[in-house]
């Protein structure tokens, strides 16, 4: 009997306002075609439904809440909410595919809004609210100067102390975030993008790739995402060789100087040796090496290199073309995911610390801490051990 009402209660019409169904399909950038492909309702029902002509089922609302990655709570609000722009599409690709996302694309950039809600939350319950970011540049500004600037604001030739590439990007993002920025690593799996920076939040925001991409790719798209930031521009980036935007070279000039100040470049004894040969291969070993004393992979090097006009065009571009492939960036994993450390990794160090931190000091309970860690309760502890790592 109680089963027979279950089933009867789910086919009940349920009264919604069509347009925030239309909007959460909107919103992940799906057509009706591929909407009713995956609830698995009809075209026709799914246009009646988003005319008003229909009112969903439970069953329906349902399979609209776990499509559009949205609570039923938010399909039954009396009008589609506002919601702020998706971030300016820097992309080197064709014109007719500009602005166009997958939807784990676009989940990645909803999830960092609401990741930058939580920090902000837990740094406010610690009485450790943001600064605030205050620092600005123009296009006309020389990248090279204001990288400069920033490597001296930020204290970042202390860095070049720091021998292993990961440990370095973590002081990178510390201080970064102690600009007033929030920084995350996420699942950019589709669209070719390497990174994305929100001004548009509460603070800003900077997103970076977390898997397929070596520790010394992620602080070149850190610093580039910075340079957004430092621009007032919400964008979205793949970090092409041959950006068609003025505000991607700018940005790639500037975390190119950040990372590798070509003056101290081209002091650099290896670099001195090929030019009083006038050699412009280079060979992989040599630019590994450079690479490391900068905390940079050989293509950073090779960039830089080739701005300071000490190698060729077309040597450059081969080699862009045989390394920049996933064999020689991305490292074999076997073991499978560790949802754990996935959670430090995406929302770093500081965010994790600050709420076992505030569990620790009773300000939140142990459900709170799963939910601003985004683990379940028997992830907590690994969590813990993987953070004192």
């Amino acid at each position: 009997m109680l089963q027979y009402l279950i089933k009867v209660y789910m086919k009940e019409s349920i009264h919604i306002n069509h347009e925030v169904l239309v909007w959460a399909r909107e919103s992940l950038a799906l057509n009706q075609a591929q909407a009713s492909e995956s609830t698995g309702i009809s075209p026709k029902r799914l246009v009646q439904l988003e005319s008003g002509g229909k009112q969903p089922t439970l069953a329906e609302l349902k399979a609209f809440s776990k499509t559009y990655k949205r609570t039923i709570a938010t399909l039954l609000l009396n009008n589609p909410p506002k919601e702020k722009p998706f971030p300016a599409d820097r992309r080197s690709i064709d014109s007719k595919e500009l602005g166009y996302f997958h939807e784990k694309t676009i989940m990645a950039v909803r999830k960092a809004r609401a990741l930058a809600q939580s920090f902000v939350e837990l740094r406010e319950e610690m009485g450790m609210p943001f600064p605030k970011f205050n620092l600005s540049e123009s296009l006309k500004n020389n990248p090279r100067e204001v990288a400069e600037k920033i490597r001296q604001l930020l204290h970042l030739d202390e860095i070049r102390e720091i021998e292993h590439v990961r440990i370095a990007l973590e002081v990178y993002i510390e201080r970064i975030e102690n600009l007033g920025i929030a920084v995350f690593q996420l699942s950019l799996t589709q669209d070719n993008v390497r990174g994305f920076a929100i001004v548009d939040d509460l603070i800003p925001i900077i997103g970076i790739k977390r898997g397929g991409e070596q520790d010394h790719s992620k602080t070149f798209t850190l610093f580039h995402e910075l340079g957004h930031i430092l621009l007032n521009e919400n964008a979205i980036s793949d970090l092409s060789l041959n950006p068609q935007w003025e505000v991607e070279k700018w940005c790639n000039a500037f975390a190119a100087e950040v990372l590798v100040p070509s003056e101290e470049l081209l002091r650099m004894d290896i670099v001195r040796s090929y030019q009083e040969q006038g050699q412009e291969e280079w060979l992989l070993k040599d630019l590994t090496e450079l690479g490391r004393h900068f905390h940079v992979g050989p293509l950073a090097i090779l960039r830089s290199l080739f701005e300071q006009k000490l190698t060729t065009a077309a040597f450059y571009k081969e080699k862009h073309k045989q390394w920049n492939k996933p064999p020689f960036a991305r490292a074999k994993n076997s073991e499978g995911r560790d949802l754990a450390k996935e959670a430090v990794q995406e929302k770093g160090k500081t965010y994790i610390s600050l709420a076992f931190m505030a569990f620790d000091q009773n300000r939140i309970n142990i459900k709170d801490l799963s939910d601003f860690l985004g683990v379940k309760l028997s992830y907590i502890p690994k969590a813990r051990q993987f953070l004192n790592a």
